[in-house]
């Protein structure tokens, strides 16, 4: 695990005992749920170099929790001091600094040994709707009995009678497959931009900054042409079949699971219900006075309708396949 640390330069004895304790916070969740190597790096702001209050008080963070600190050179040029650290829990193969051009302090950097982890294939569930035959699915639910629907008061009944009578027919029409998820690979880019991309380094190195925004405009653009040109050759080798999956990483890339709220109908009622009174009592009678504003007069009002089963197949179109 790689983490990065940055702590503004204050110097206040309450402030940084306030950082390291919100630090120690943090390094006891990471130290109970990861086993393997850990690199913490960044700039404290803490002189390293000294015997200072403050940079005894972070040496002391550190031996409770076995953690080392493996920069030993100056990383601020002006002050010559050691305010950027690099920290692992096992011990590194070799530690330095380099010479930053465009920055006044210097590069860390340490080579350490880690074990060959591979990382566990993913797979996920998914449905064609590409196939989705709309007739059939529509055929089948008008053959379902929906009197317990209308009997029932309750939404939960409804919702969970619902998903007991859809799920089997899209199970039917739509079986569910696993599909591996591959990892994303670099973005394809020809000898022409890798020659730009050296031209690039050249003047970064050397200090034309000027040159080196020229040249990093005309790499970014080099890029997505080359990226762009992948993609037309992957559409024309995989053919029609294959277009979705050829574009889907770029128009509909993999979100994140969120977890869904374990909140039931009446949970959500008594929330909605009680965010006036608790908003009243929130705000005192000291505060300043609001403006008076009139009602809104509305004629709308919430009606229960019947629904068609056009309507109800593109509800059950909405739904996500279950895991």
């Amino acid at each position: 695990m790689v983490c990065a640390v940055y702590r503004p330069p204050i110097q206040t004895q309450a402030r940084v005992t306030a950082d390291l304790a919100e630090l120690e916070q943090q390094l006891q969740y990471i130290l109970t749920r990861h086993s393997g190597p850990i690199v913490i790096a960044g700039d404290i702001n803490i002189n390293m170099k000294t015997d200072s209050a403050a940079a005894e008080q972070f040496r002391q963070l550190l031996r409770g929790y076995s953690l080392q600190q493996h920069t030993t050179e100056p990383t601020f040029r002006a002050s010559g001091s050691i305010i950027d650290v690099i920290i692992t829990n096992q011990s590194v193969d070799r530690a330095g600094v380099v010479h930053c051009d465009y920055s006044p302090h210097n590069w860390s950097r340490v080579l350490l040994s880690v074990s060959d982890q591979r990382p566990q294939p993913c797979t996920i569930a998914t449905r064609c709707w590409s196939r989705f035959d709309a007739d059939e699915a529509n055929r089948q639910l008008t053959e379902v009995d929906w009197t317990p629907v209308y009997a029932s008061d309750s939404p939960e009944e409804q919702w969970d009678y619902l998903l007991a009578v859809t799920r089997p027919i899209l199970d039917i029409l739509l079986p569910e497959r696993r599909v591996r998820v591959r990892n994303p690979v670099a973005p394809p880019v020809t000898d022409a931009t890798k020659e730009l991309m050296a031209q690039r380094r050249a003047a970064l190195r050397d200090g034309h900054i000027d040159t080196y925004k020229q040249l990093n405009r005309q790499v970014r653009s080099a890029i997505r042409r080359d990226t762009r040109e992948e993609l037309e050759r992957r559409v024309d080798r995989a053919g029609p079949s294959g277009l979705w999956r050829s574009v889907q990483p770029i128009v509909a890339p993999k979100r994140s699971d969120r977890s869904t709220p374990a909140a039931d109908a009446d949970e959500l009622n008594r929330f909605f219900v009680e965010v006036g009174p608790r908003t009243a009592r929130q705000v005192t009678a000291a505060g300043p006075e609001l403006p008076t504003r009139l009602p809104r007069v509305s004629t709308g009002a919430f009606q229960v309708t019947p629904i068609c089963p056009d309507d109800l197949r593109r509800v059950v179109g909405r739904m996500r396949s279950s895991k």
